[in-house]
């Protein structure tokens, strides 16, 4: 199987009542997974150009998170919520993992587990 993952970085602040209510900023780190088990032509999963736009069309680009979903807004939930937004434009999606630091991302993958 084929696997190619995109990276992309969006500004967003958020607070979360329970353990830090006060709002702050991040700069979100988003990546794609897309999976395939043949090449397309040229031997590609998917053209970057195709893919980059898609990916930065769901992404809440200096929102207030809190303000702009209807859920808690934590890395697992943006997660599930940026998969279920790509999924129906991308079939290959596999997987999204979402993090406030490159060491800690959050990963949701439905057919992996």
């Amino acid at each position: 199987m084929y696997q190619v993952t995109l990276t992309e970085k969006f500004n967003a602040t958020h607070s979360l009542e329970t353990l830090r209510p006060q709002s702050h900023s991040h700069e979100w780190i988003v990546r794609v997974t897309l999976s395939a088990d043949y090449l397309e032509e040229p031997g590609i999963v998917m053209n970057y150009f195709e893919l980059k736009p898609l990916v930065n069309n769901v992404l809440p680009h200096g929102k207030n998170l809190n303000e702009a979903f209807p859920f808690a807004p934590t890395g697992e939930n943006l997660a599930k919520h940026f998969y279920d937004q790509l999924k129906p434009q991308l079939p290959k999606l596999s997987q999204v993992a979402v993090g406030e630091f490159e060491e800690f991302m959050c990963t949701y993958a439905p057919d992996s587990f």
